[in-house]
Protein backbone atom coordinates (compact mmCIF):
# COMPACT_ATOMS: atom_id res chain seq x y z
CA UNK A 1 0.00 0.00 0.00
CA UNK A 2 1.17 3.52 -0.76
CA UNK A 3 2.68 4.73 2.53
CA UNK A 4 1.19 8.22 2.38
CA UNK A 5 -2.39 7.09 1.74
CA UNK A 6 -3.41 6.74 5.45
CA UNK A 7 -1.72 10.06 6.26
CA UNK A 8 -3.60 11.83 3.48
CA UNK A 9 -6.87 10.24 4.54
CA UNK A 10 -6.33 11.38 8.15
CA UNK A 11 -5.64 14.92 6.93
CA UNK A 12 -8.85 15.00 4.92
CA UNK A 13 -10.83 13.61 7.87
CA UNK A 14 -9.66 16.63 9.84
CA UNK A 15 -10.66 18.92 6.96
CA UNK A 16 -14.10 17.31 6.96
CA UNK A 17 -14.55 18.25 10.63
CA UNK A 18 -13.52 21.85 9.90
CA UNK A 19 -15.91 22.02 6.94
CA UNK A 20 -18.79 20.77 9.08
CA UNK A 21 -18.00 23.43 11.71
CA UNK A 22 -17.76 26.15 9.04
CA UNK A 23 -21.06 25.20 7.40
CA UNK A 24 -22.84 25.05 10.77
CA UNK A 25 -21.70 28.62 11.51
CA UNK A 26 -23.08 30.03 8.25
CA UNK A 27 -26.65 30.86 7.27
CA UNK A 28 -28.12 29.35 4.13
CA UNK A 29 -29.17 31.97 1.55
CA UNK A 30 -32.93 32.22 1.02
CA UNK A 31 -35.16 32.58 -2.02
CA UNK A 32 -33.68 29.73 -4.04
CA UNK A 33 -35.10 26.53 -5.47
CA UNK A 34 -33.08 23.47 -4.48
CA UNK A 35 -33.43 20.18 -6.32
CA UNK A 36 -31.17 17.83 -4.42
CA UNK A 37 -29.54 14.45 -4.93
CA UNK A 38 -30.42 13.91 -8.58
CA UNK A 39 -28.73 10.74 -9.88
CA UNK A 40 -26.74 11.29 -13.05
CA UNK A 41 -25.86 7.58 -12.97
CA UNK A 42 -28.67 5.52 -11.48
CA UNK A 43 -26.58 3.07 -9.46
CA UNK A 44 -27.33 4.15 -5.89
CA UNK A 45 -23.86 5.72 -5.45
CA UNK A 46 -23.80 8.99 -3.47
CA UNK A 47 -20.85 9.94 -5.64
CA UNK A 48 -23.15 9.92 -8.68
CA UNK A 49 -25.56 12.61 -7.47
CA UNK A 50 -25.86 16.29 -8.35
CA UNK A 51 -27.84 19.30 -7.07
CA UNK A 52 -29.48 22.11 -9.01
CA UNK A 53 -30.14 25.61 -7.63
CA UNK A 54 -31.84 28.66 -9.13
CA UNK A 55 -33.84 31.70 -7.92
CA UNK A 56 -37.42 31.04 -6.90
CA UNK A 57 -40.07 32.41 -9.24
CA UNK A 58 -37.76 32.37 -12.23
CA UNK A 59 -39.69 32.94 -15.47
CA UNK A 60 -36.73 33.20 -17.83
CA UNK A 61 -34.00 30.87 -19.02
CA UNK A 62 -30.90 31.41 -16.91
CA UNK A 63 -27.24 30.93 -17.87
CA UNK A 64 -25.84 27.77 -16.32
CA UNK A 65 -22.84 27.30 -14.03
CA UNK A 66 -21.58 23.77 -13.35
CA UNK A 67 -19.45 23.49 -10.21
CA UNK A 68 -16.77 20.86 -9.52
CA UNK A 69 -15.80 20.86 -5.82
CA UNK A 70 -12.23 20.60 -4.61
CA UNK A 71 -10.71 18.48 -1.88
CA UNK A 72 -7.32 17.23 -3.02
CA UNK A 73 -8.89 14.69 -5.40
CA UNK A 74 -9.58 12.33 -2.47
CA UNK A 75 -11.99 14.33 -0.30
CA UNK A 76 -15.16 16.34 -0.66
CA UNK A 77 -18.77 16.26 -1.74
CA UNK A 78 -21.09 18.79 -3.33
CA UNK A 79 -22.45 19.99 0.02
CA UNK A 80 -19.14 21.62 1.05
CA UNK A 81 -19.68 24.07 -1.85
CA UNK A 82 -23.42 24.48 -1.33
CA UNK A 83 -23.46 28.05 0.01
CA UNK A 84 -20.96 29.12 -2.66
CA UNK A 85 -23.27 27.68 -5.32
CA UNK A 86 -26.36 29.23 -3.77
CA UNK A 87 -24.71 32.66 -3.73
CA UNK A 88 -23.84 32.26 -7.43
CA UNK A 89 -27.45 31.29 -8.13
CA UNK A 90 -28.58 34.50 -6.42
CA UNK A 91 -26.60 36.41 -9.03
CA UNK A 92 -28.91 35.15 -11.79
CA UNK A 93 -27.72 31.66 -12.69
CA UNK A 94 -28.92 28.11 -12.61
CA UNK A 95 -26.13 26.29 -10.78
CA UNK A 96 -25.49 22.55 -10.91
CA UNK A 97 -23.12 21.09 -8.31
CA UNK A 98 -21.77 17.60 -8.95
CA UNK A 99 -20.30 14.75 -6.95
CA UNK A 100 -17.71 12.32 -8.28
CA UNK A 101 -15.93 9.30 -6.85
CA UNK A 102 -12.81 10.05 -4.84
CA UNK A 103 -9.16 9.11 -5.31
CA UNK A 104 -8.12 6.35 -2.95
CA UNK A 105 -11.25 4.45 -3.97
CA UNK A 106 -10.86 4.94 -7.73
CA UNK A 107 -8.20 6.30 -10.07
CA UNK A 108 -8.00 9.66 -11.81
CA UNK A 109 -9.39 8.34 -15.10
CA UNK A 110 -12.49 7.07 -13.25
CA UNK A 111 -13.03 10.52 -11.76
CA UNK A 112 -12.88 12.14 -15.20
CA UNK A 113 -15.39 9.58 -16.49
CA UNK A 114 -17.72 10.46 -13.60
CA UNK A 115 -17.45 14.16 -14.36
CA UNK A 116 -18.15 13.54 -18.04
CA UNK A 117 -21.18 11.42 -17.14
CA UNK A 118 -22.53 14.30 -15.02
CA UNK A 119 -21.87 16.85 -17.77
CA UNK A 120 -23.52 14.59 -20.35
CA UNK A 121 -26.58 14.13 -18.11
CA UNK A 122 -26.89 17.87 -17.66
CA UNK A 123 -26.65 18.44 -21.41
CA UNK A 124 -29.51 16.01 -21.95
CA UNK A 125 -31.73 17.13 -19.05
CA UNK A 126 -31.27 20.88 -18.49
CA UNK A 127 -34.19 21.43 -20.86
CA UNK A 128 -36.43 20.37 -17.95
CA UNK A 129 -35.22 23.34 -15.87
CA UNK A 130 -35.13 27.12 -16.43
CA UNK A 131 -31.74 26.82 -18.12
CA UNK A 132 -30.28 28.62 -21.11
CA UNK A 133 -28.50 25.66 -22.70
CA UNK A 134 -26.67 27.99 -25.10
CA UNK A 135 -24.76 29.58 -22.23
CA UNK A 136 -23.09 26.97 -20.03
CA UNK A 137 -20.09 27.78 -17.82
CA UNK A 138 -17.77 25.70 -15.66
CA UNK A 139 -16.15 26.48 -12.31
CA UNK A 140 -13.81 24.46 -10.11
CA UNK A 141 -11.78 25.19 -6.99
CA UNK A 142 -8.42 23.71 -5.98
CA UNK A 143 -8.41 20.10 -7.26
CA UNK A 144 -11.74 20.99 -8.84
CA UNK A 145 -9.88 23.70 -10.76
CA UNK A 146 -7.57 21.00 -12.12
CA UNK A 147 -10.59 18.90 -13.08
CA UNK A 148 -12.10 21.94 -14.81
CA UNK A 149 -8.95 22.42 -16.92
CA UNK A 150 -8.68 18.73 -17.80
CA UNK A 151 -12.40 18.46 -18.59
CA UNK A 152 -12.17 21.49 -20.87
CA UNK A 153 -9.18 20.01 -22.73
CA UNK A 154 -10.70 16.54 -23.12
CA UNK A 155 -14.04 17.89 -24.31
CA UNK A 156 -12.23 19.74 -27.12
CA UNK A 157 -10.04 16.85 -28.30
CA UNK A 158 -11.21 13.54 -29.78
CA UNK A 159 -7.91 11.77 -29.07
CA UNK A 160 -8.11 12.73 -25.40
CA UNK A 161 -11.71 11.50 -25.31
CA UNK A 162 -10.47 8.14 -26.56
CA UNK A 163 -7.88 8.06 -23.75
CA UNK A 164 -10.68 8.23 -21.16
CA UNK A 165 -13.28 6.30 -23.18
CA UNK A 166 -15.69 9.25 -23.03
CA UNK A 167 -17.68 11.10 -25.67
CA UNK A 168 -18.04 14.79 -26.41
CA UNK A 169 -20.64 16.08 -23.94
CA UNK A 170 -22.69 17.84 -26.62
CA UNK A 171 -21.75 21.43 -25.79
CA UNK A 172 -18.73 23.63 -25.15
CA UNK A 173 -18.21 25.90 -22.15
CA UNK A 174 -18.56 29.59 -22.91
CA UNK A 175 -16.02 30.34 -20.16
CA UNK A 176 -14.40 28.68 -17.14
CA UNK A 177 -13.43 29.90 -13.67
CA UNK A 178 -10.47 28.29 -11.89
CA UNK A 179 -10.38 29.19 -8.19
CA UNK A 180 -6.99 28.69 -6.49
CA UNK A 181 -6.41 25.83 -8.93
CA UNK A 182 -4.00 22.94 -8.84
CA UNK A 183 -2.29 22.96 -12.24
CA UNK A 184 0.89 20.87 -12.15
CA UNK A 185 1.32 17.78 -9.97
CA UNK A 186 4.53 16.74 -11.73
CA UNK A 187 6.80 19.70 -10.90
CA UNK A 188 9.17 19.30 -7.90
CA UNK A 189 6.66 20.10 -5.18
CA UNK A 190 5.94 17.56 -2.42
CA UNK A 191 2.45 18.93 -1.75
CA UNK A 192 1.57 18.15 -5.37
CA UNK A 193 3.75 15.06 -5.95
CA UNK A 194 2.38 13.15 -2.97
CA UNK A 195 -0.98 12.88 -4.74
CA UNK A 196 0.33 11.27 -7.93
CA UNK A 197 0.37 7.59 -6.81
CA UNK A 198 -3.10 8.05 -5.31
CA UNK A 199 -4.40 9.32 -8.66
CA UNK A 200 -2.53 7.09 -11.09
CA UNK A 201 -1.67 4.00 -9.04
CA UNK A 202 1.69 2.91 -7.68
CA UNK A 203 3.08 2.45 -11.23
CA UNK A 204 2.26 6.10 -11.88
CA UNK A 205 5.34 6.78 -14.00
CA UNK A 206 4.04 4.39 -16.65
CA UNK A 207 0.43 5.60 -16.57
CA UNK A 208 -0.96 6.86 -19.90
CA UNK A 209 -2.83 9.50 -17.88
CA UNK A 210 0.31 11.06 -16.39
CA UNK A 211 0.37 13.95 -18.86
CA UNK A 212 -3.05 15.10 -17.63
CA UNK A 213 -1.56 16.01 -14.25
CA UNK A 214 0.26 18.96 -15.86
CA UNK A 215 -2.15 21.32 -17.59
CA UNK A 216 0.67 22.76 -19.71
CA UNK A 217 0.84 19.43 -21.54
CA UNK A 218 -2.82 19.44 -22.59
CA UNK A 219 -3.81 23.11 -22.95
CA UNK A 220 -4.48 24.52 -26.40
CA UNK A 221 -5.46 27.75 -28.10
CA UNK A 222 -8.99 26.32 -28.37
CA UNK A 223 -9.60 26.86 -24.64
CA UNK A 224 -12.50 29.21 -23.84
CA UNK A 225 -11.91 32.38 -21.78
CA UNK A 226 -10.82 31.73 -18.17
CA UNK A 227 -11.19 33.70 -14.95
CA UNK A 228 -8.44 32.74 -12.48
CA UNK A 229 -8.44 33.82 -8.85
CA UNK A 230 -5.86 33.33 -6.11
CA UNK A 231 -4.81 35.18 -2.95
CA UNK A 232 -1.66 36.03 -1.01
CA UNK A 233 -2.47 33.35 1.59
CA UNK A 234 -3.25 30.67 -1.00
CA UNK A 235 -0.80 27.78 -0.66
CA UNK A 236 -1.35 27.04 -4.38
CA UNK A 237 -0.76 30.65 -5.41
CA UNK A 238 2.18 29.83 -7.71
CA UNK A 239 0.06 27.18 -9.41
CA UNK A 240 -2.40 29.91 -10.39
CA UNK A 241 0.48 31.94 -11.81
CA UNK A 242 1.61 28.90 -13.80
CA UNK A 243 -1.88 28.67 -15.29
CA UNK A 244 -1.65 32.33 -16.27
CA UNK A 245 1.64 31.60 -18.03
CA UNK A 246 0.02 28.71 -19.91
CA UNK A 247 -2.70 31.05 -21.14
CA UNK A 248 -0.11 33.61 -22.23
CA UNK A 249 1.78 30.96 -24.20
CA UNK A 250 -1.31 29.77 -26.07
CA UNK A 251 -3.00 33.13 -26.51
CA UNK A 252 -5.99 32.09 -24.41
CA UNK A 253 -8.22 34.93 -23.21
CA UNK A 254 -8.21 35.25 -19.44
CA UNK A 255 -8.71 37.51 -16.46
CA UNK A 256 -6.34 36.98 -13.54
CA UNK A 257 -7.04 38.27 -10.03
CA UNK A 258 -4.65 37.94 -7.11
CA UNK A 259 -6.28 39.20 -3.91
CA UNK A 260 -3.56 40.68 -1.71
CA UNK A 261 -6.10 42.21 0.67
CA UNK A 262 -6.35 41.30 4.33
CA UNK A 263 -9.50 40.43 6.26
CA UNK A 264 -9.38 41.01 10.02
CA UNK A 265 -5.61 41.42 9.68
CA UNK A 266 -5.09 38.09 7.93
CA UNK A 267 -4.25 37.28 4.31
CA UNK A 268 -7.04 35.67 2.32
CA UNK A 269 -6.58 31.92 2.24
CA UNK A 270 -6.96 29.09 -0.25
CA UNK A 271 -10.42 29.06 -1.92
CA UNK A 272 -11.49 31.96 0.31
CA UNK A 273 -14.50 32.83 -1.86
CA UNK A 274 -15.79 29.26 -1.74
CA UNK A 275 -15.48 28.64 1.99
CA UNK A 276 -16.81 32.11 2.86
CA UNK A 277 -18.89 33.50 0.00
CA UNK A 278 -20.54 35.90 2.50
CA UNK A 279 -17.37 37.86 3.26
CA UNK A 280 -16.68 41.14 1.49
CA UNK A 281 -13.80 39.72 -0.55
CA UNK A 282 -15.48 36.39 -1.14
CA UNK A 283 -18.49 38.20 -2.56
CA UNK A 284 -16.27 40.50 -4.60
CA UNK A 285 -14.52 37.54 -6.25
CA UNK A 286 -17.82 35.79 -6.90
CA UNK A 287 -19.36 38.94 -8.38
CA UNK A 288 -16.37 39.13 -10.72
CA UNK A 289 -16.90 35.50 -11.76
CA UNK A 290 -20.60 36.18 -12.38
CA UNK A 291 -19.86 39.32 -14.39
CA UNK A 292 -17.13 37.53 -16.39
CA UNK A 293 -19.57 34.77 -17.30
CA UNK A 294 -22.46 37.10 -18.11
CA UNK A 295 -20.22 39.12 -20.44
CA UNK A 296 -19.68 35.94 -22.45
CA UNK A 297 -23.37 35.08 -22.83
CA UNK A 298 -24.69 35.06 -26.37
Amino acid sequence: MYIFKPILKANWKNTEKMDAKRIASQTEPEGLEQILDIPYIDDGEKAHLLDIYYPQGTTEKLPVIIDIHGGGWMYGYKEINKYFCLKLAQKGFLVASINYRLAGDVLFEDQIRDIFAALKWLGENLKDYPADVNNIFLVGDSAGGHFACVTTAVNLNEDMQKDFCVDYIGYKFKAVAAICPAVDLLSPNFVMNVNVPILLGEKSRKSPFRKYLDVSRIASADFPPFYVVTASGDFLRMQAYKLRNIFEKHGIEYRFRDFTDKLNGKSLQHVFNVVDPFSVYGDEANCEIADFFKSRCS
